[in-house]
């Protein structure tokens, strides 16, 4: 059962409202270029999702459709009748939800490192993160999920940020229960069913060294998703909206703008 629970958000920016869905992780400087370069063409809107960060704190884990619904409640508590979606990782779950469920909420939708159902690729990944941040000291989970996320060459040029970002982790440990839930409902969710009730424009990107959401489930709801477009990075990792933010924001401004 749907129940409202209070979440944090920011407003930044100006023009046409750009809703953006991410999942947890982030990398040791953040999405300030990524939502200060779309900030400079939308009015992007962004929150943190019901139990983590500054939102309302109760327990994590909710269905995909739960947090989607707290999405649209944002919306609404903002007036904005219809907007773009960006989403990436968890978010695209979410985004997929809302516009299939709700077309008439959204104008085009973005989907970066999309999820399309828990194949044995992702259960297994899934599950070696779980255990990892059961076992592992903070610190050393940050480490490894690091090694996840980013490509070497990333992690390289950043060494010092996540080397600072492994010393907050030991300073403000993880809580191991709530991880396992996040990436629970992750497990829980299918896309496919949704593919056929997106009608909007949509574009699809993925990496091809992506090890947590592999570029064949982007590939696959590309060519379910009518009309979609597809882009597909040399590399950058899973978080390739933050190591590749430059050409990320290119493709993304220039599908935004299409007419």
């Amino acid at each position: 059962m749907f129940k409202a629970c209070s979440s944090h958000y920011e407003v930044t920016g100006s023009g046409d409202p750009l809703l953006v869905l991410m999942g947890q992780s982030t990398g040791p400087d953040g999405r300030g270029a990524l939502i200060g370069g779309l900030a400079r063409h939308y009015t992007v809107i962004t929150h943190d999702q019901r139990g983590t960060g500054r939102s309302q704190k109760v327990p994590e884990g909710f269905p995909i459709a739960t947090l989607a619904a707290d999405a649209v409640g944002l919306l609404d508590h903002l007036g904005i009748a219809k907007a773009h979606l960006l989403c990436h990782s968890t978010g695209c779950g979410m985004g997929q939800v809302i516009a299939a469920n709700h077309p008439g909420r959204v104008d085009k939708l973005v989907l970066a490192a999309p999820w399309a159902y828990a194949d044995d690729h992702l259960a297994n990944v899934q599950a070696l993160r779980k255990a990892a941040a059961a076992a592992l000291a903070p610190e050393f989970y940050a480490r490894f999920n690091a090694l996840l996320l980013f490509p070497p060459e990333f992690r390289r040029a950043h060494a010092a940020g996540f080397a600072r970002a492994a010393v907050h982790a030991r300073e403000h440990p993880h809580d191991a229960t709530a991880i396992a839930a996040r990436l629970d409902a992750i497990l829980a969710f299918d896309a496919r069913p949704l593919w056929p009730a997106i009608k909007c424009p949509t574009l699809v990107l993925v990496s091809r060294d992506d090890q947590i959401m592999p570029a064949w489930f982007g590939i696959d709801a590309a060519r379910a998703i009518a009309g979609a477009r597809l882009v597909e990075f040399d590399g950058g990792g899973h978080m390739f909206p933050e190591s590749r933010t430059e050409a990320f924001l290119e493709a993304v401004t220039a599908f935004l703008s299409l007419q």
